[in-house]
């Protein structure tokens, strides 16, 4: 019983209509571990067909630059910030059958685009849809796992911007090079290049993981923490103003621990964009061997990290989950700083490599726990517009800041030492306000 975390008799007879989530919750979290998996891996894949999208388009940089970067952090934030209402108030299984039929389809169009106008507008597409997935599943897992396990079902699910991402780096060479060659020409006449057939065999997929979701799935009751029971008792959906005095009046640790999450994850995107780059630039390796170097380096440090996490933090009772969930952060944090300083200015590139594992190893730690906050402390029909502010911020300010200052910085004073500069002075941040976050926790609330 303990294996699958089921919820006690009473819950049982609470929820007999949604008996599928309450006898098979791993089930649900393997399945959406498996949905945001493909997300990552649709959202990086543009990554590694830089050049030949460039050549067959006629691209500059920057329009790459737009496709990777702000136009699709800017569609996937705004989004976010419509589709949390219905997390809080509609089904939220459906709606993520919905999105992730919506999303796979929109990367396959990537495949047929023959203008930097479709591309981008199926780029649109994909990011859109892409934005529901996190604050809707997250919300579930506070439905169907007490306190203390929402942690270890968040954590695996966080599991899938690693090895999404890494699938991206490593699985996108593979793909790109077995749709050239014979199989290339064989598309050439009907005008299909190798790096269109990429973006149909990475899309299709989703249709499945869309299906699997609206047919095995059912939505679970909304349940609040007991001591929240009353407040929301009548299931109306509470206005946004009371969301904004929850976040950070009532909880005065969210204020530090948003922007804390918002310097990580400067970070995160600080070194997805240009690690490679720094790879191929200063140690001079070609794509093909940074793919095969730079994803499981990446892979296996966000496995470790994810694994790490959900093992520190299950041991700890439901009324010390929070407090617990942000000091571990606070260290994991701590501990980036000195790797995400020396990764870009080590003479080797075994060195850096180890070092950019080293940095996802302690960057996944946190990113794993970090919306264990919101799931405990907010109250359920709370949650989801919490979780989307939070992505909403994490990519409009994170994806668009760390990125450009790089490669601003990159003019003035070389790839590795910007690269050293914006992400060490990001985990700094991020560890110093982590800290006052959990400062702030016995301020907020007793959990002894």
């Amino acid at each position: 019983m303990s294996a699958h975390f089921l919820p006690s008799r009473d819950d049982d007879a609470a929820h007999a209509s949604t008996s599928l989530d309450t006898r098979h919750p791993t089930y649900i979290v393997l399945l959406f571990f498996t949905c945001f998996a493909f997300s990552y891996l649709d959202r990086q894949i543009v990554s590694i067909l830089v050049q030949p999208i460039k050549l067959t388009l006629a691209l500059t940089d920057t329009q790459i630059g737009l496709l990777q970067g702000f136009s699709f952090t800017m569609c996937y934030a705004t989004a976010g910030v419509f589709v949390a209402r219905l997390v809080d108030r509609a089904n939220r299984v459906k709606l993520i059958a919905a999105c992730v039929a919506i999303w796979a389809i929109s990367t396959a169009l990537c495949g047929f685009a023959t203008s930097f106008a479709e591309l981008l507008a199926a780029r649109a597409g994909t990011a859109i849809a892409e934005a529901a997935l996190s604050p809707a599943a997250l919300s579930i897992f506070s439905d169907i796992f007490p306190p203390r396990k929402v942690t270890r079902a968040s954590s695996i699910f966080m599991l899938g911007p690693y090895i999404g991402g890494g699938l991206a780096l490593f699985g996108g060479g593979m793909l790109l090079s077995a749709t050239g060659g014979e199989a290339g020409a064989r598309f050439a006449p009907h005008g299909f290049a190798p790096w269109q057939a990429v973006f149909v065999l990475v899309g299709l997929p989703g249709l499945v993981l869309a299906a699997l979701v609206a047919f095995t799935v059912r939505e679970p009751a909304r349940r609040e923490a007991p001591e929240r029971a009353h407040v929301h008792a009548n299931e109306t959906l509470p206005p946004l103003r009371d969301v904004f005095a929850e976040l950070f009046v009532r909880n005065r640790f969210c204020a530090p621990y948003f922007a804390a999450y918002v310097a990580l994850i400067t970070l995160f995107y600080s070194h997805a964009a240009w690690f490679p780059t720094l790879l191929m630039r200063h140690f001079h390796l070609a794509p093909a061997m940074v793919g095969k170097l730079a994803a499981p380096a990446y892979m296996i440090g966000g496995m470790l990290g994810v694994a790490a996490a959900g093992l520190l933090a299950a041991r700890v009772t439901d009324q010390r989950a929070l407090r617990k969930v942000l000091f571990l952060s606070t260290c994991a944090v701590t501990a980036l700083v000195p790797a995400a300083i020396a990764m870009p200015l080590v003479a080797h590139s075994t060195f850096a490599i180890l070092l950019y594992g080293a940095c996802a190893l302690a960057a996944s730690i946190a990113m794993a726990l970090a919306p264990v906050p919101l799931q405990i402390a907010v109250p359920n029909r709370m949650r989801g517009r919490s979780i989307a502010l939070l992505v909403f911020m994490t990519n409009a300010i994170s994806g668009g800041i760390g990125p450009l200052a790089v490669g601003y910085l990159n003019e003035r004073v070389g790839g590795a030492h910007a690269l050293a500069i914006v992400g060490g002075s990001a985990a700094l941040a991020s560890a110093l306000l982590y800290a006052l976050a959990t400062a702030r926790i016995a301020s907020t609330r007793k959990e002894d």
